[in-house]
C-alpha cells in the first residue's frame, strides 16, 4: 500500500471512530431521556396506586352502608307483599 493509501485509510478509520462516537453520544442522550421518562412513569403509576387504594377504602365503607339498607328494603318489601 502506498503513503497515499494508509493517509486514506487512516483518516477514513478516524472519520469512522469519531463517527461511532458520535453515536454513542447520541444514543447515551436517549438512554437519559428515556431513564428521566421512566422515572417519572414511575411517580405516575405510584400516585394511580395511591389514589386506587383510597378508593377502595371509599368503596368499602360504601359497602357497609348499602348492607343494612339491603335489610331494610327487604323488610319494606316483606310489609308490602302482606
Amino acid at each position: 500500500m502506498t503513503a497515499t493509501g494508509i493517509e486514506r485509510k487512516v483518516r477514513q478509520h478516524e472519520n469512522d471512530i469519531s463517527a461511532i462516537y458520535t453515536m454513542i453520544a447520541d444514543i447515551h442522550n436517549t438512554q437519559g431521556r428515556h431513564t428521566n421518562r421512566f422515572n417519572e412513569l414511575t411517580e405516575d403509576v405510584e400516585a394511580l396506586g395511591e389514589r386506587m387504594s383510597s378508593i377502595e377504602t371509599r368503596m368499602t365503607s360504601l359497602e357497609g352502608k348499602i348492607d343494612p339498607l339491603e335489610g331494610k328494603i327487604d323488610e319494606v318489601l316483606d310489609l308490602l307483599k302482606r
